[in-house]
């Protein structure tokens, strides 16, 4: 299921793990998918050592000092390149950064780990906090000082670089937990599917059956959404064929939710990013099922694609325009309007007229204008 630009993936507004200075979650998810039982990644030490980038010989004496009287080593480089340097050859979970420095400065250099090195707690040092408006892709840092700091100031940093770090694992460790569980009920998935088929159950019937046991309310939301698909089909004059193929392409476009991991499917309070990208893989995960079937292979490539946005700015490839198969873009708009008009445990509906001047106000850069221009006309004679 997708919602318009006011509403995160999953149905709901997108939290973040701390006010300040946001945990790389979506980073970590992304990371997760080589995370497996006996990974001995997730179980990493916190914090054991440091990496102080300062141009300031003075400076970087002093901050060693204080890292070493907290017990914990360190590193440390006067430019942007011995910074990187370092890092090829030494592992640091922590890096004190200075903003201003010649040649390559240090916000450079904090986006380039945030790139390489996305386990590295950042700790930002500047005498201008404004120097931080780069215009460029916000930084995830565990805490920003201001020079000149005092030594309690400092460790305060470095303590915040512990949290930020400690958060980081914990994550980790929950991200290749989910994945484990992803991958197992995929595998119930599918076992399901054969066992109601061998049962004499039509593909489609067992698909239903199975979503109406693991996901109820994704289910009515999905029967929802198809009859929404069909009467818009209708609307742009195509053919009953093709109203045929839209409705059960919007039948089972979340239909991979069935094999999401519990927790999230139950979580009572909207999904963390790092949640979200794992939900987002039921795209995926429904269509491979579908193109696994005889009945309903068709669909599969409509559903693939019900996710994506007119824009490019969708899901999972990035399609745009007309790329995205017709179908694909009436499901987008139907799944998207049943979503805000229903309630959430986190969240009231929306008003049909809240939810339709939403779709206008996110067309066209996630809908395409034709399909809403159509889905309201058809609202307007039902």
């Amino acid at each position: 299921m997708r919602h318009v630009c006011a509403f995160g993936p999953h149905g709901g507004p997108v939290s973040v793990p701390f006010s300040t200075h946001q945990c790389p979650t979506e980073q970590i998810a992304g990371r997760s998918k080589g995370v497996r039982r006996g990974s001995n990644l997730a179980s990493a030490p916190p914090v054991t050592s440091v990496l102080i980038v300062d141009d300031e010989p003075a400076v970087r004496d002093i901050m060693a000092r204080w890292v070493a009287s907290l017990g914990l080593r360190s590193h440390t480089a006067g430019s942007a390149d011995e910074a990187l340097a370092t890092l090829r050859g030494q592992q640091c979970e922590l890096a004190v950064i200075d903003v201003t420095m010649p040649e390559r400065d240090g916000i450079r250099l904090a986006h380039e780990l945030q790139r390489a090195h996305p386990n590295t707690a950042l700790v930002l040092a500047t005498t201008d906090a404004d120097l931080l408006d780069t215009g460029q892709a916000p930084l995830s840092f565990a805490d920003l000082i201001v020079k000149p700091f005092q030594r309690d100031r400092f460790e305060l940093a470095v303590d915040r670089g512990r949290r930020w770090r400690k958060h980081w694992l914990e994550e980790l460790r929950w991200q290749a937990q989910l994945a484990v569980e992803l991958e197992d009920r995929i595998g119930e998935l599918h076992a399901d599917m054969w066992t109601y088929t061998a049962r004499g159950a039509s593909e489609s019937a067992a698909l239903m059956s199975i979503a109406q046991e693991r996901i109820p309310r994704t289910a009515a939301h999905s029967e929802r959404v198809a009859r929404y698909a069909v009467s818009v089909a209708a609307e742009l004059g195509l053919a009953p064929e093709a109203s045929s193929v839209v409705e059960s392409a919007a039948r089972f476009h979340d239909i991979g939710k069935a094999a999401m991991p519990l927790a999230l499917l139950t979580k009572p309070s909207p999904l963390t990013p790092g949640e979200a990208a794992i939900m987002r893989k039921h795209v995926e995960v429904g269509a491979d099922v579908l193109l696994a079937t005889t009945q309903l292979a068709a669909v599969a490539p409509l559903v693939h694609a019900s996710h994506e946005s007119f824009d490019g700015t969708g899901y999972p490839d990035q399609l745009a325009g007309e790329d995205i198969p017709l179908e694909s873009r009436i499901i987008a708009v139907c799944d998207s309007y049943d979503a805000m008009t229903q309630s959430r445990l986190y969240r009231r509906a929306t008003d049909s007229g809240d939810a339709v001047r939403e779709l206008l106000r996110c067309s066209p850069s996630q809908f395409d204008p034709r399909i809403v221009d159509a889905f309201i006309a058809m609202l307007g004679r039902h």
